[in-house]
């Protein structure tokens, strides 16, 4: 588990980059090929007009006042909220700091109105999300360069 008090707060526009290297370094945990994670640089990049625009809440250890995780959530075109960003840094993958982000994104996409919210993600973390609730709803195929990947579709209906 998780030494010291935890809190989620609003992450900054300036916090950005941050979040980048948070993200790019929670995603090499899965060991990906060099040529696949070469492909992932531009999902993984946070920039500042994005977290200026979208709710984005990041974890942050008061005791050591290490950032540990951050997730942000997005409305779509088709007016559907996604979690669009949820990583949590590899020290700290298993302790329940994802549970908590996740809780906390589910919390916010109610406050401004959203009765579920939907999540692609990659099959490496579809347990986690059932494990929090949600329900696979399909499957789509990604092109990164030559290799073709399957991301799953999930939901979760929110208690509004």
């Amino acid at each position: 588990m998780l030494d010291g008090e935890v809190r989620i707060r609003p992450a900054e526009p300036e916090e950005a980059e941050l979040l980048s290297d948070i993200a790019w370094r929670s995603k090499e945990y899965w060991e990906y090929p060099a040529e696949m994670m070469s492909q992932f640089d531009e999902l993984s990049t946070i920039t500042y007009e994005f977290v200026e625009n979208n709710p984005t809440y990041l974890a942050r250890n008061e005791d050591t006042g290490e950032i540990i995780g951050f997730y942000s959530i997005e409305l779509s075109d088709d007016s559907k909220w996604w979690i669009k960003h949820l990583w949590v840094v590899l020290e700290h993958i298993g302790t329940g700091i994802g549970g908590e982000l996740f809780l906390h994104a589910c919390q916010t996409a109610e406050t401004v109105g959203a009765e579920e919210l939907n999540i692609i993600t990659d099959p490496n973390v579809e347990e986690f999300y059932l494990h929090m609730g949600a329900e696979k709803v399909s499957e789509e195929i990604q092109k990164m360069g030559n290799t073709e990947r399957t991301l799953l579709i999930l939901k979760i209906r929110l208690c509004g």
